[in-house]
């Protein structure tokens, strides 16, 4: 009774949702059911602020309930909390977890980018009442007609993309509170989901079931998947309603098809679009003719959308620098490209499904002329008129030129990106959407302040940063949002006084009321845990391996867990034996909602010796399928 009576008070009292039914002996009727997954999470919440209450009768309630839990699901039937933090960690690691520093500074981040998006996004104080002055000012004549009046187009993968750099990984919550941020920037087509580790319950599912668990639309979302490799994507898209597929094609041979069979790859492509077409058009009630013109690409959702991506077209064709254009292209290659594109542009699905031909280059690898080239190729094999648009997704390189890739490949015939806002992701990085729109603008393009709500751009991508990486401490020089960017060094470098030509009338990005103002700025500096952390990351050191636990392959991991020996219990134990145990203790923890620096030598530590237990015990982890994205960038020699 005395724990029940506490849960209630607790649920009452705390901005948590009422959906605890694990925490209680019976489900409340009265609340709806949530999915397995997200109650957990909803159960490490409620434990958290049990754990951390000033009252000792609270937390020994925690503790009493977190020892339930954990029984609990020692003795379930239901496979996803057996194989739970619950049903694979003590009650005590768990509690270690919950109240470490870093799971500390997670809720303290939470708790302000919720209020960032309730106080100040749905009620910014400044309506930016001298916008159509600003936008004028700021646009300048610009000699290319086509950048002035072109439609720049964005395909937003924030949700997903700073995940594969992050040592925190991402998890489901965090994933929605970075969506709601995107959907305020009034960004319309937004790739919710990767579906890359076939059945395995990751944070890429969890998102799907927060949306759907809360009621919310999936106008615009968009599923990423293989062809070949489909059974996921598809089965996401008909549980969850989602309206828009982004295929993931790989050309040449890589660690995932050693011996690529091109003629079941131009198959896989077909059969996946004849698929989603049938599903789109009969099941869903989608319109066979999902074309959206250029006054409507940026003001409406996508709806019964394909997008094709080309993932290492580049590679394929042997694309090189700087020889004639006809001497670019491997011909040989060429030539089967361009067959398989007449095959697929035959059929009547592809035809009206497919209204986005993409492509990136895996590494780094690819210069920003390269991008003007290969979007040029592409608009002469997929024009405008036949309702095709082009989108590019630079990495970043060791020349750093991924940004300027964007521009080249719009001055070439592109339509835009798919990127993420922030530059942070894959190895080095990648070409970032909101600098894209700021070099267009600066280039005079008409539609960019019309089109998107940029206006506080520069804390938005703050806030998605914090959430990523799980700090206040942003990179300075960021561009936008650095703090490098506005902290002069001398006053012969300011943009918006002195000099005129292109100057600036303001900070375009990071308008605000002054009440906001402040309350940007204290919401920061009244971190009770931000020092703590910082302390933390002071000591860690990176060696020739870095982990970012929702995309890292086991290689990686092996590796990381190689470096030191300290990170094992004892000097003869075998990486090997322990290594894809440790990893899907990391997805258990992700999937939980629990924040922890999967890279730093304690952690592993800590997950190292879960596994050994459980190994003693017969208790197993859940297997986790392979990221399969990570692997199309690997060629056939590596």
């Amino acid at each position: 009774m005395r724990l029940k009576k506490a849960l209630t008070n607790l649920v009452e009292s705390g901005p948590m949702s009422p959906s605890i039914q694990l925490l209680q002996d019976e489900a409340d009727d009265l609340t709806p059911m949530a999915p397995m997954g997200i109650q957990i999470c909803h159960a490490i919440d409620a434990l958290f602020q049990l754990l951390t209450h000033e009252h000792e009768a609270s937390k020994r309630v925690g503790r009493e309930t977190l020892e339930r839990c954990c029984q609990k699901a020692q003795k379930t039937s239901d496979e996803l909390l057996k194989s739970s933090i619950f049903g694979l960690m003590a009650p005590g690691e768990i509690e270690d977890f919950l109240l470490a520093a870093d799971h500390r500074m997670w809720m303290e981040i939470r708790q302000n980018t919720e209020e960032f998006l309730n106080k100040l996004l749905n009620e910014p104080g400044i309506r930016v009442e001298d916008r159509p002055k600003v936008a004028e000012m700021m646009r300048p004549d610009a000699i290319n007609s086509h950048l002035r009046q072109m439609r720049p187009v964005i395909m937003d993968h924030t949700v997903r993309e700073p995940a594969t750099t992050t040592p925190f990984g991402h998890t489901g919550y965090m994933k929605w509170l970075t969506l709601k941020i995107i959907q305020k920037m009034n960004i319309k087509d937004i790739a919710i989901s990767g579906q890359y580790y076939g059945s395995s319950y990751t944070p890429e599912t969890q998102i799907l079931e927060w949306l759907h668990y809360k009621g919310e639309s999936m106008d615009g979302m968009v599923v990423m998947f293989a062809p070949g490799e489909r059974e996921a994507g598809i089965k996401a898209i008909r549980d969850y309603q989602i309206p828009n597929a982004f295929l993931d094609l790989t050309l040449k041979a890589s660690v995932r098809f050693e011996q690529t069979n091109f003629a079941t790859t131009v198959q896989n492509v077909l059969d996946a679009v004849e698929e989603l077409d049938q599903i789109f058009t009969n099941e869903m009630g989608l319109a066979r003719e999902p074309w959206r013109n250029d006054e409507e690409v940026n003001s409406k959702p996508g709806s019964g959308e394909i997008s094709l991506n080309l993932v290492d077209l580049m590679e394929f064709l042997d694309l090189e620098p700087d020889l004639d254009t006809d001497k670019e292209i491997n011909p040989a290659n060429q030539k089967i490209v361009e067959d398989a594109f007449a095959q697929w542009k035959a059929n009547d699905a592809f035809q009206r499904r497919v209204v986005a031909i993409l492509t990136e280059e895996g590494r780094g690898c690819a210069l920003h002329k390269d991008y003007g080239k290969i979007a040029k190729w592409l608009r002469n094999q997929f024009p405008e008129e036949e309702k095709y648009r082009i989108l590019i997704h630079a990495h970043a390189g060791p020349g750093n030129t991924q940004d300027a890739a964007s521009i080249e490949a719009v001055l070439h015939g592109g339509n835009g990106v798919w990127a993420g806002i922030i530059p942070q992701a894959a190895q080095g990085g990648h070409n970032s959407s909101l600098v894209f729109l700021d070099n267009m603008l600066r280039l005079g393009n008409e539609h960019v302040l019309e089109d998107y709500w940029l206006y506080q751009a520069a804390q938005s991508a703050r806030y998605v940063y914090y959430l990523s990486f799980n700090t206040y401490k942003v990179p300075d020089d960021c561009p936008i949002w650095g703090a490098k960017v506005d902290s002069l060094t001398h006053t012969a470098f300011s943009t918006v006084k002195g000099e005129e030509w292109r100057r600036k009338r303001s900070n375009y990005y990071n308008m605000w009321g002054q009440d906001e103002k402040v309350w940007l700025k204290h919401a920061v500096k009244k971190s009770k845990h931000h020092r703590e952390v910082s302390l933390l990351r002071i000591d860690e050191e990176s060696g020739a391996y870095r982990l970012s636990p929702l995309v890292s392959d086991v290689k990686t991991w092996k590796k990381r867990l190689g470096e030191d020996l300290s990170i094992l219990v004892e000097k003869e134990d075998i990486v090997a034996d322990y290594v894809t145990e440790v990893r899907m203790l990391a997805f258990a923890m992700m999937n939980a909602g629990l924040r922890a620096n999967f890279d730093a030598p304690n952690t592993l530590c800590k997950l190292v010796e879960i596994v050994k237990r459980n190994k003693a015990a017969i208790q197993r982890c859940r297997q986790v399928h392979a990221y399969q994205k990570a692997e199309q960038h690997q060629g056939d020699h590596e």
